[in-house]
């Protein structure tokens, strides 16, 4: 895909949401095709369900939540969204979430991780 086929959009993880302007909320920086901001926006949207199911968990008092199906679909997708951004992000999206520690890949790169070996790539899809 060329450069020049793809957009910068501004995300929020928290509010679930994609733009073409910077607001004053928190936001990630992206440069995406249309078909990768789609392809974000679907996995935003089944955050956003998740989230709902969490709460919905989270009113039952007794139910710890650390054995929690609900919670850990929650925060496996999380980290895919987190893991997507990084992989269209800009530079300094990328730093951000390399300093947010969240993504396993960027601790301890290894052989069994996904894409070792594909030349020019990282396990992320990144160059």
């Amino acid at each position: 895909m060329r450069e020049m086929d793809k957009q910068r959009y501004y995300v929020s993880v928290s509010a679930c949401m994609i733009g073409t302007e910077p607001s004053l909320t928190d936001q990630l920086t992206i440069l995406a095709t249309k078909e990768e901001r789609d392809q974000l926006l679907r996995l935003l949207e089944k955050e956003q369900k998740r989230t709902e199911e969490t709460y919905l968990r989270a009113q039952i008092p007794y139910k710890s939540a650390d054995r929690d199906k609900a919670t850990r679909k929650y925060n496996d997708a999380l980290i895919d969204i987190y893991r997507f951004i990084y992989r269209v992000g800009t530079i300094e999206t990328r730093r951000h979430i390399e300093y947010m520690d969240i993504l396993e890949e960027l601790r301890t790169p290894d052989y069994r991780q996904k894409g070792y070996g594909h030349e020019g790539t990282d396990s992320l899809g990144t160059r």
